[in-house]
């Protein structure tokens, strides 16, 4: 057995965990990080970009943003059923942070928006190569920050996951942490921050805390290593439960099967006909393009499931004058509708149960599985309405009213997705872990997904960037405050 000795251990080196060893060591203090994989970044390898509000790029922009007025409109949003003071610190922390990461050669595209209603908060990190931000650019980012805690004289040990968190007469002691090689490792720590990423891999998990069936009526990312390590160590020293829920979001479900029909999001997430299993029109479709909304509606449908549809003659418009809805997600799978016709036979031939083609309503109904006559009323219903040029059902903006009347009819069905999971551990607005009875641990904190109950269950997406942004600010807080503590 090895032992070691170092003033901050951190467990898992993810963007809070980086964030986190960062800070402590800023603040002179030694530190070891223990990563599970064999290469740091975690599920940010994946990402694109955090959430910073009142950055110099948003400055530049003219955005008019302030911290206060993002912190209004959060905190309605949802409804004060969060941390308001953690929400408050991480908002405040979080335009400095976007400096921090130039200062360690991070680049980014400037400020953006996920979609038109959305506040322009997206940090897109600019990929090595100097191409456009997509999926897995933020791994740019994670480089650099692991190249920064090098230098600051952190020690990196992939490979080396902890399995226990020590504890003596009630104060964190360190850790307990096994290599590649099977030697178990003694880790002595005056302070441990927990950053492992959440439970987004668990199906078990998942199921027991938050009731969602994976592969039935939710598709996650599921990233390999999120296990919910770091909850099951910080509840087996204390630590209380904190809200445990999925960060939703809206997914085709054919994107399941194969990314190559992801870029297809971008015609069925346009503002057509949405109808669930039953055949009925249930929400105002300009509303899909936010998905935290979306998801909230096809939670309570049968199945968890809604169809997207759209017809010949809509697809003509789209190509004429483009999508109704333009946002920066365009940008990374380009034109889409121009090749449609050849995509969508693809994904029908591939998915034929949830990417659908239809010569008639008829067959269009016996394809998505829905009755008939509830269809057919449907499209009459809403047929009227773009012929009268007024929803009086949801009120959806009338430049978006376009009759389903035009063979073939297509169909994409959408089922929650998410990103990971959110929560499990109970902490304060310092991110020290708690115990039930809201007493702090001393020397224990947590960061990132771990942690992240600022939601209150739906992922809140006019503020895009958020989770990546979240985990970075919370992990940067949590190795300041425990090398605060250490100083005592």
């Amino acid at each position: 057995m090895a032992n070691l000795v170092c003033d901050i251990a951190v467990v898992a080196a993810g963007p809070a965990g980086l964030a986190a060893a960062i800070a402590a060591a800023e603040n002179e203090k030694k530190v070891i990080i223990f990563e599970k994989a064999a290469v740091t970044g975690g599920t940010a390898n994946m990402g694109i970009g955090p959430f910073a509000v009142e950055s110099h790029f948003q400055k530049d922009m003219m955005e008019s943003l302030t911290v206060e007025k993002a912190f209004e409109d959060y905190m309605r949003e949802t409804r004060w059923h969060v941390d308001a003071r953690l929400v408050k610190n991480y908002f405040e922390k979080s335009g400095d942070t976007i400096s921090w990461l130039e200062d360690m050669g991070v680049k980014f595209a400037g400020a953006n928006k996920y979609f038109p209603g959305s506040h322009r908060t997206w940090h897109m990190v600019l990929p090595e190569d100097g191409s456009v931000p997509g999926p897995r650019s933020a791994g740019t980012m994670c480089k650099r920050m692991t190249e920064r805690a090098k230098e600051l004289g952190v020690e990196i040990r992939t490979e080396t996951p902890v399995k226990k968190i020590l504890k003596e007469d009630g104060k964190i002691t360190g850790v307990l942490a096994v290599d590649k090689s099977g030697e178990e490792i003694i880790c002595n720590a005056k302070a441990v921050v927990i950053a492992t990423g959440g439970f987004g891999n668990n199906v078990e998990m998942i199921k027991e805390n938050t009731g969602y069936t994976y592969g039935t009526d939710i598709f996650n990312f599921r990233i390999p290593g999120v296990d919910g390590d770091g909850l099951r160590m910080a509840w087996e020293v204390g630590a209380g439960k904190g809200r445990m829920s999925m960060e939703k979001i809206v997914h085709l479900v054919a994107g399941v099967k194969n990314d190559m029909f992801l870029p297809l999001s971008n015609i069925f997430y346009q503002p057509n006909l949405v109808v669930n299993l039953e055949g009925h029109r249930v929400m105002n479709e300009e509303l899909l393009e936010h998905t935290s909304y979306a998801s909230n509606v096809t939670d309570i449908q049968k199945d968890r499931r809604i169809y997207s549809i759209l017809d010949k003659r809509i697809i003509g418009a789209y190509k004429r004058n483009g999508v109704d809805v333009p946002n920066d997600m365009t940008k990374m799978f380009g034109d889409i509708v121009a090749y449609f016709e050849e995509m969508m036979p693809k994904a029908a031939e591939a998915a034929p149960e949830s990417m659908i083609i239809a010569d008639s309503i008829e067959e269009l109904a016996e394809k998505i599985g829905c009755p008939y006559e509830e269809l057919k009323a449907t499209l009459d219903e809403y047929n009227d309405l773009c012929e009268d040029n007024w929803d009086s059902v949801f009120g959806k903006d009338r430049k978006f009213l376009r009759p389903i009347s035009t063979a073939p009819f297509y169909a994409a069905a959408i089922s929650i997705g998410a990103y990971g999971s959110l929560g499990g551990i109970l902490i304060d607005s310092d991110l020290r872990v708690l115990t039930e009875e809201h007493i702090p641990i001393p020397g224990l904190y947590g960061a990132g997904s771990d942690v992240n109950d600022i939601y209150d269950g739906s992922y809140v997406f006019t503020f895009p960037g958020n989770t990546m942004g979240f985990a970075l600010n919370t992990g940067r807080m949590a190795g300041e405050n425990a090398a605060a503590f250490i100083d005592g």
